[in-house]
């Protein structure tokens, strides 16, 4: 452990004053247009030159034959020695830029063609007999072997650039060699040579580490300076393994700092202790649930429960899977709330799915549910709905109702937030779908609790890992619901490789038609609202909802049902009205793009037919198909593709046909996509992501960081002396609080 008389303090540097620093920016990147192409991709100062990261490294000395590449797996990093055969270069149809194909020859007589997208410099530059180095990555399309991602070295060790600038970087052949992701069209070997010249230029006050010295020591980390060198101009891998252990630390302090901080900030405030009473409306809501509680649910209502009863307000995460019951542990802890005198809130993304929350709490709470205070018999509860399109005089009798404390547990969207919604006693907000509410948002909550914070349950169904809960959510305690309620029954899924079968796509079409017979609905969903070209990978077609639409009217088996059509594009009131009309059973099928994913509840789909399913991610595939067998009959989920069986996205639609459990699927999406996007938009409200730090992989990484970053919080609590902590975390989530709640 650390200790507070740790020694070894950081050489104390001033501050860099931010003209300078403009200025020295301005100095590295002289031209606008520079600047401007790197803006594109958030570069504009020194600090984030220096954090854009190599993609990856390449050995140069270490050459594979041409005839040997069939031999390698899919995604393995090749760097070829050879000659160019042929150049040509032409521009795509039906798209802006080009393609150069380079073919190439080495020494054993093999040949290998090389693409290149968007440079048309290369077609000037190569010419044949020019012997160059091509670093790529395999991969293989129809059994053939293709070069992906490829990077042009000259034989001589330099990294080729655009003509226009005729620049190079002198590296050694013997050294692993950055590859830069593009930005702004700015190349791989202009962004090296632009970031070593800021290592070599800029003044030391840029490298203020932002791990305290003593905690370096105590992890054995290298140092900022260090670090950078390794990264952008390595001598060995293994400089660079060790300094990306120091970014992924650095990383993990920064998250599980704001974290703590948040946590503490939330401490410190009060709220109203909801204790409930022992004979109140909770109590005999319980006693006449038809069905037993799941071990799950009754932990989750243990902890839930005995938070309300605390002053330190309960900010609490309730995550599972679809159809583990988490509205109704949630309906639980409102109704404590009620019995303490206090009013209950549930908030919602969409008009539509407040509607559908309201529907299934007032047919759970049964007898108890009235629709006013007039009506509410002994132990009954008054429940309302409060959204944008209820009528002026609606509107204005709930908001009064409200004000005067006649209504217990009101649902809606976000415009339960708003100026004109006052409460008599708010004790208890309930947020579907884990949307964050940010500094402005938990102020506004306060002042409608009389002062005080209300209790706030976060739900979600989209499973997090337990590593990666406490990575993204931890500043909240986290309830998990990971039994199922007895008599849900299974949803059968498919996978439908139209590449290899393509007349299965009618055998779908036959079995949408034979529940529709049975007057049973159907979704089908696809990922895009026009049809575009086919794809240029696969020749297969990309339909969009209007025609995949018209398609289903045409086929004889779907003759006289009846077909509709849902997107985002289409008008708020015109969405809700075609949903409504779907879950009220006037639509045989629905052909929707994704923003049914999260979305009404209608218990007689049995039937999910997911269109270019590869199009789509794990955790979305697993939402969508959570939309059949709602009222627990068995459902099919049809995952139609043409991606080949060789593919990734193929593995991936396997993955999801062969399990229901959102929590291994979570596992299985984290580890086989780019971790950075598990810091999202649903949980920050910006762009910020891990780019170092994996949740998985981590683990004790970021178990570490957290204990480090409460000793650090302990000395320091405002990080007044660790300001480059600060201002790195100022930096990573300047947008954290700008989020409310909206649709994921």
């Amino acid at each position: 452990m650390l200790s507070d008389d740790d020694t070894g303090e950081d050489i104390v540097v001033p501050e860099p004053d931010w003209f300078r620093r403009d200025e020295e920016f301005r100095t590295i990147l002289p031209r606008q247009a520079d600047r401007t192409k790197l803006a594109k991709g958030g570069i504009t100062d020194v600090d984030s030159l220096l954090r854009h990261f190599p993609r990856r490294w390449v050995d140069p000395g270490q050459f594979t034959d041409i005839r040997a590449l069939g031999t390698l797996e899919e995604g393995t990093d090749v760097v070829l020695h050879v000659t160019v055969a042929d150049v040509a270069s032409r521009r795509m149809k039906n798209r802006r830029g080009t393609i150069s194909t380079v073919s190439v020859t080495d020494s054993a007589g093999g040949f290998v063609d090389v693409v290149f997208f968007n440079q048309p410099w290369i077609g000037r530059v190569l010419t044949a007999e020019t012997r160059i180095l091509v670093s790529a990555r395999i991969k293989y399309y129809r059994g053939r072997v293709q070069l992906s991602s490829p990077t042009l070295l000259t034989g001589d060790g330099r990294i080729a650039d655009d003509e226009r600038t005729g620049d190079t970087s002198m590296l050694s052949p013997s050294r692993p060699v950055p590859v830069y992701p593009t930005v702004g069209k700015v190349t791989s070997t202009r962004m090296h040579t632009l970031i070593t010249t800021a290592l070599d230029t800029v003044s030391d006050e840029w490298f203020v580490d932002t791990i305290p010295a003593p905690l370096r020591r105590e992890r054995k980390l290298v140092g900022l300076r260090e670090g950078y060198d390794a990264m952008h101009r390595p001598t060995t891998m293994d400089e660079v393994k060790r300094a990306s252990s120091r970014w992924a630390y650095e990383e993990a302090l920064a998250l599980q700092t704001v974290l703590l901080q948040r946590r503490r900030e939330h401490e410190a405030l009060s709220a109203s202790a909801l204790a409930g009473k022992e004979h109140g409306v909770l109590a005999a809501f319980d006693e006449a649930l038809p069905f037993a509680l799941t071990l799950s649910q009754k932990h989750a209502g243990i902890d839930i429960g005995g938070e309300l009863t605390g002053n330190v307000p309960m900010n609490r995460l309730l995550q599972g899977d679809v159809g583990s019951g988490k509205t109704l542990v949630a309906v639980r802890g409102m109704l404590q709330a009620i019995d303490s005198g206090a009013q209950a809130a549930l908030l919602a993304p969409t008009e539509v799915l407040a509607a559908q929350h309201y529907r299934s709490i007032t047919a759970a709470l049964g007898e108890f549910a009235a629709e006013s205070a007039l009506l509410r018999q002994e132990n009954g509860v008054v429940v309302a709905l409060l959204t944008g399109s209820l009528s002026t005089a609606e509107r204005r009798r709930i908001l009064i109702d409200l004000a005067i404390g006649d209504i217990d547990l009101v649902v809606g969207t976000h415009a339960l937030l708003s100026k004109t919604t006052i409460f008599a006693n708010l004790g208890m907000v309930v947020v579907d779908e884990q949307h964050r509410f940010g500094v402005e948002q938990r102020e506004a909550l306060r002042q409608k609790a009389g002062g005080r914070t209300p209790h706030t349950l976060v739900m979600t169904a989209t499973p997090i890992p337990r590593t990666a809960a406490m990575t993204v959510f931890g500043d909240l305690d986290v309830s998990t619901l990971n039994h199922m309620p007895s008599g849900r029954r299974e949803i059968t899924t498919h996978l439908v490789p139209l590449a290899q079968h393509p007349h299965w796509a009618d055998r779908v079409v036959e079995v949408i038609a034979e529940h529709t017979a049975r007057s049973q609905q159907a979704f089908v969903v696809l990922p895009r609202i026009e049809t575009s070209s086919p794809d240029e990978a696969t020749g297969a077609p990309q339909p969009g909802v209007e025609d995949y639409a018209e398609h289903l009217r045409g086929a004889s088996a779907l003759e006289g049902a009846r077909i509709e059509v849902l997107h985002g594009q289409m008008p708020s009131q015109d969405k809700d009205d075609r949903m409504k009309a779907f879950a009220a059973g006037d639509i045989d099928v629905l052909v929707s793009t994704t923003v049914i994913e999260v979305g009404i509840d209608v218990p007689n789909a049995r039937v999910m037919v997911i269109v270019d399913a590869d199009r789509f991610g794990v955790a979305q595939l697993h939402q969508l198909r959570g939309r059949v067998g709602r009222a627990g009959d068995s459902s099919l989920c049809f995952l139609l593709s043409y991606a080949s069986e060789e593919s990734e996205a193929y593995e991936r639609l396997q993955t999801v046909a062969s399990t229901l459990d959102g929590f291994e699927l979570a596992e299985y999406d984290i580890r086989s996509r780019r971790e950075g996007d598990v810091l999202g938009r649903a949980q920050w409200g910006g762009t910020s992501s891990l780019r170092h730090l994996s949740v998985l992989r981590d683990e004790a990484i970021i178990k570490d960081a957290r204990e480090d970053a409460a000793w650090l919080l302990e000395a320091d609590p405002a990080l007044d002396e660790n300001r480059a902590l600060a201002r790195l975390i100022a930096q990573i989530f300047s947008t954290a609080d700008e989020d409310l709640i909206e649709a994921g």
